[in-house]
């Protein structure tokens, strides 16, 4: 039987203003160098600590990969790999030690690798196509954030998503903001989104216009 988080799909696109979002499944080992340079980057390290040799970073995805409540996925825009990021079944996940969870509770990791993504507004856009991900492909009523609570790009969209802050965590590593986001909620603001781009798809599948000419 598939765990929560196997149950979501390989691959998962979203458009907004007709511009691609995409999550992929990380191909191992192709996707190892692309992986290596990423956490390699200055802005990357301080968050990540992944800013190891090519070997012990394959050690590393080797034992993610082989967990079954992670998913490890690249994220796209419009055809070209951006960054990286990993769900994770919430109560499953070392994140259970610290709150009282729901068995179907997700939650994700988020990095923008390449520095040409950066200045151009996509961090709303990941997180509804991560929201909608997950929503659209698992049984789940909220996913769960534990961000570092001075990372400040992040807390200073987290509240215009629909992620509502519970409570500060010590962690060994960081003191972390526990965030709850709630499907319905989610939906109720940016459900509209999700319509726009299901209809955008449909308006541009070479099927449908294949079926129009004939």
């Amino acid at each position: 039987m598939k765990t929560l988080s196997q149950q979501l799909p390989d691959f998962y696109e979203y458009y907004e203003n007709e511009t691609q979002f995409y999550l992929r499944q990380v191909q191992y080992p192709q996707d190892l160098a692309l992986l290596h340079k990423w956490m390699h980057e200055p802005h990357v390290i301080p968050q990540w600590q992944l800013n190891k040799s090519e070997i012990d970073l394959a050690v590393y995805f080797e034992k993610m990969l082989a967990d079954d409540h992670h998913r490890l996925l690249i994220v796209g825009v419009d055809g070209q790999d951006v960054g990286y990021t990993e769900i994770y079944e919430g109560k499953r996940d070392r994140l259970g030690r610290y709150y009282d969870g729901d068995d179907l509770d997700l939650g994700w990791h988020l990095l923008f690798g390449e520095k040409s993504a950066f200045g151009k507004g996509y961090l709303r856009p990941v997180m509804r196509l991560l929201g909608f991900y997950i929503f659209e492909n698992a049984p789940s009523d909220k996913i769960v954030g534990e961000p570092d609570h001075t990372v400040k790009p992040y807390a200073a969209v987290v509240e215009e998503m629909c992620y509502e802050a519970q409570r500060l965590i010590p962690m060994p590593e960081k003191t972390a903001m526990l965030y709850y986001c709630f499907k319905q909620k989610f939906y109720g603001k940016f459900g509209r989104y999700l319509t726009d781009s299901n209809a955008f798809m449909q308006n541009h599948n070479p099927l449908n216009r294949t079926e129009e000419l004939t």
